[in-house]
Order: C-alpha cells, then sequence, then structure tokens
C-alpha cells in the first residue's frame, strides 16, 4: 500500500490533528471550537487528497458548506435535540465527501452509500495498530540500512521530502506538547492572574485534566491515522460498480402492489370524507380530537414503509409499465396519507400547543414528501441520483428547521395561545434558545418564574465553551 505519506510525515499531521480536536472538543461539544474542528477536519482531508492526486467533485461544495453550517448551528443553541442532530448531518456528510470523492459512485444506490459508510467505518478497526508497526518496520529498515530512503510493498513510503522544512515546524510543535504539560502548571501556580486567564480559556484545571488531555489525543491519534490508511487503501468491493439487479419477474410486486391499493384506496377515501370533509358519524366513545390524535405515529410509518417498498420494487423488478403506474398509485396514496398525518398534527397543536416532538414531525412528514417526490421521479428514470437527492433535501430542510428557531417559535406559540400554555414545558423541557420568546411574550410573573429557574446558567464562560444562545441569556438574567 502507498499513501504517499512517509511515515514521520504522517505521524506528524496526525498529532497536529489530534491537537486540534482535542482543544476544541475536550470537555467540549458545543462551544465556539466546534466550527474549528469542522473545518480542521476538512482541511485533514483536502490534504489528503492533494496527496493522493485526487481532485474534488462538483457535490463536495455543497457538503462542506452544510458541514460548516451545521457546525456553526451547534455552537449558537443550547437545543441538545438540534446539536445531536447536526452531530448525526455532520457524520453522514462527511462520510459522503470522503466516499463520494474517492470512489466512483455514479452506479451507487441508497444501499450501497449505506453499506459504503459502515464498511469504512468498521474496516478501519483493523488499522489501529499500524502506527506502532509501521514506526517499527520504519526504524528498523533505518537501522539496517542508513541509505535506504524507501521501503516497499505494504510499508509507507519514506523519502527526502520528510526533511522539508514543514516537517521541522510540525515536529517543533509535537515536541512543544509535553513541556507545555510541564511549563503551564508551573507559571500557573506562580501568578493567580496568569492561572485565572488559563482556567478561563481552557474551562478546566489544567493539573487535573492532563490523564484525560493525552488519552483523547492518543485516541484520535490512531483513530486518524488508521482512517488515513483505510481510505488509501480502497476496497475492491466498492471499487466495482453496481449491476444492474431488475431482473425479477414484476409479476410478484404488482400482486402485492395491487394489494396494497385495495387498502390504500379504502383508507384514503376514509381521510377524505371523515377528516378533510368533516362528513360521517365517529365510533361510539370517540372524540374529534382523539380521532385526529390516534393513529398518527402509525400512519407516518406506513408512509415510510411506502417509500421502502417503491425503492425496493424498482431496484429488483424488471422494467414493465404496469408496475410503474401501480408504483405511482401508491406514492399518490402515500401523498394522501402523508397531507392527512399533517393535517391531523395541524388539527392537534391548534388545540394541545406545540412542542419539539410534534414539530420535528411535521419537519418529518416534508421531508417524507419531498422524498416520495424523488421517488416519483425515480420510477421513471432509474438513472437518478436518488441518494444525493434525498441528502441534498434533508440537509436544506434542516437547516430551515434550525434557522427558525424550533425553541423560540414553541415558546411563542404556546405565550401566544393561553388555551395550550404549558408553562411546565416551556420552563424544564425547553433549551434557552426560548428566553427571547420568555422575555418578549410572557407576562411578569412568568418571566420571574422562568429566569429564576435558568439562573443557574449564569456564569462567565471560557473562550472555548462560549455558546451564544446562553450568552445571551445571561445579558436577559
Amino acid at each position: 500500500m502507498n499513501h504517499n505519506f512517509s511515515y514521520l510525515k504522517l505521524c506528524l499531521y496526525c498529532t497536529l490533528y489530534s491537537l486540534v480536536y482535542t482543544f476544541c472538543l475536550y470537555k467540549n461539544y458545543s462551544g465556539i471550537t466546534f466550527p474549528f474542528f469542522a473545518a480542521g477536519t476538512l482541511c485533514f482531508f483536502l490534504f489528503f487528497m492533494k496527496k493522493q492526486g485526487l481532485t474534488m467533485n462538483r457535490y463536495s461544495g455543497f457538503l462542506i458548506t452544510a458541514i460548516m453550517i451545521f457546525a456553526i448551528n451547534i455552537c449558537m443553541t443550547d437545543s441538545d435535540y438540534l446539536a445531536l442532530m447536526d452531530r448525526g448531518f455532520i457524520f453522514v456528510l462527511f462520510f459522503t465527501l470522503f466516499l463520494t470523492n474517492i470512489y466512483d459512485d455514479t452506479t451507487w444506490d441508497v444501499s450501497r452509500y449505506a453499506g459504503a459508510i459502515s464498511l469504512t467505518v468498521l474496516s478501519s478497526i483493523k488499522y489501529l495498530g499500524c502506527p506502532i508497526a509501521d514506526g517499527i518496520r520504519y526504524f528498523s529498515g533505518r537501522r539496517g540500512d542508513n541509505s535506504a530512503d524507501t521501503t516497499q510493498g505494504d510499508a509507507p513510503v519514506y523519502g527526502s521530502a520528510g526533511r522539508s522544512s514543514i516537517l521541522y515546524v510540525l515536529f517543533g510543535l509535537v515536541l512543544s506538547v509535553p513541556v507545555l504539560f510541564v511549563v503551564i502548571p508551573l507559571l500557573a501556580s506562580s501568578d493567580v492572574v496568569f492561572e485565572n486567564m488559563i482556567n478561563r480559556m481552557f474551562s478546566f484545571k489544567w493539573n487535573e485534566n492532563i490523564p484525560g488531555i493525552i488519552f483523547m489525543m492518543a485516541a484520535v491519534f490512531f483513530v486518524s491515522y488508521a482512517f488515513v490508511l483505510r481510505l488509501s487503501d480502497r476496497m475492491a468491493v466498492l471499487e466495482a460498480p453496481l449491476t444492474d439487479k431488475r431482473t425479477r419477474n414484476p409479476i410478484i410486486a404488482i400482486t402485492v402492489s395491487t394489494v396494497l391499493l385495495i387498502i390504500y384506496g379504502l383508507y384514503c377515501a376514509i381521510q377524505i370524507v371523515y377528516l378533510f370533509m368533516g362528513y360521517g358519524v365517529l365510533p361510539e366513545g370517540y372524540t374529534y380530537a382523539e380521532y385526529v390524535h390516534e393513529g398518527f405515529y402509525q400512519l407516518v410509518f406506513v408512509c415510510i414503509i411506502n417509500l421502502v417498498l417503491v425503492l425496493v420494487c424498482r431496484k429488483y423488478s424488471r422494467d414493465n409499465i404496469i408496475l410503474k403506474v401501480m408504483l405511482s398509485l401508491i406514492s399518490a396514496c402515500t401523498f394522501i396519507m402523508i397531507f392527512s398525518s399533517a393535517y391531523r398534527m395541524m388539527l392537534y397543536i391548534e388545540a394541545y400547543g406545540l412542542t419539539f416532538l410534534r414539530i420535528y414531525v411535521l419537519w418529518a412528514l416534508v421531508v417524507i414528501g419531498l422524498a416520495m417526490t424523488g421517488t416519483c421521479v425515480y420510477i421513471y428514470v432509474s438513472g437518478m441520483p436518488f441518494y444525493k437527492y434525498s441528502l441534498t433535501v434533508l440537509a436544506l430542510t434542516w437547516m430551515l428547521f434550525i434557522f427558525t428557531g424550533p425553541d423560540y417559535r414553541i415558546a411563542k406559540y404556546n405565550l401566544t395561545h393561553p388555551e395550550a400554555c404549558d408553562r411546565y414545558y416551556i420552563i424544564h423541557e425547553l433549551s434557552v434558545d426560548a428566553a427571547p420568546a420568555v422575555e418578549k411574550y410572557a407576562d411578569k410573573e412568568f418571566k420571574e418564574e422562568y429566569f429564576r429557574e435558568k439562573i443557574y446558567l449564569k456564569r462567565e464562560q471560557s473562550i472555548r465553551k462560549f455558546n451564544y444562545s446562553k450568552w445571551r441569556l445571561n445579558r436577559m438574567i
């Protein structure tokens, strides 16, 4: 294997990355340093691409922009739900960026992308011991033949470029780390002002956290080294293009679709008569609110099943005009179900107010609807890049979702609709992203209660842990 890095250079680059990672994320997963971690990871990958002689594809610009937007949002919000989703998106976007630039994904479908990400992550484990093995091989080779600059086979390539000035700079940075571990505590103990400044900058006591810092740096070093080797050592299974699997007799898919269409047709008719038009008589003991709410989540699940069903039928069944019509009708029924779900939720929100789960489900319904739109195109255009379309839809709609400030909107709606206002939910369940809405729309008594509950958050933030939402709350209290 040849990954175009000298052993020492790769060690130094991975050490530098581990320094950036540890500084940004050690005991700090929602501070202002998170965007710097994302940018550092992107720079590390771009450098890897350059060393491999690869160029970025056109889709990479969108992926990089989305990654940075989600990373910036993490330090702007106090919502654990939003930050968790942002991190999930960043993970998927990072790996999509890696894989689509290294492999030819022209024939890939959704299952291949999912399998490629999983296989890349899991197979990286076998490379975790390579820093030690490569080091032994490198130094043994140099002792055996001082004139040799390169090794062959599976070992890294070592050349005279390792003696360049940038190598010495990086090597100096690495050597400075253990020195700092000794010097900084000594200086901090000698001057209280300097000690307070260091504590504010790093948000932890230096002496007490040295073992944790060293462990994180070591872990990130080994993982990043292993990941570089994993990406360099291309997998044959991913190099091979996907074969056309549309070889199955379509009669089975047509039969299943026909049975489902009969059930879906009856169900959709009931939605139109009972829900949309308001006609019909409900079963005894049911209120209209119960009817609207009951079965909502099951209906969302059925929509997802329909989406998967259409994709599977399209992937494995031979082209057939009858099947295409059947799948189009199932898609049409799914749109009615999506509208029914959204309509039910809107009526329920009107009666009982907003919660994060309810507004999140509305976002999910929009995503499912747009995914079904793409599926309708995919039924007739088999070459459509459905994964990239769906990922783009997910990323763009999530951007719109986070930019609206969900917790702020929830608090605003509930406070301006007293019949639906749950004071406990606003105070204890929503993040402090909702504070501006409380400040603007709540009565005096509610404001006092709210800020009294949040007073524990009023403390000076360190530079690393600066979070805009918490900073804004501190200015209000």
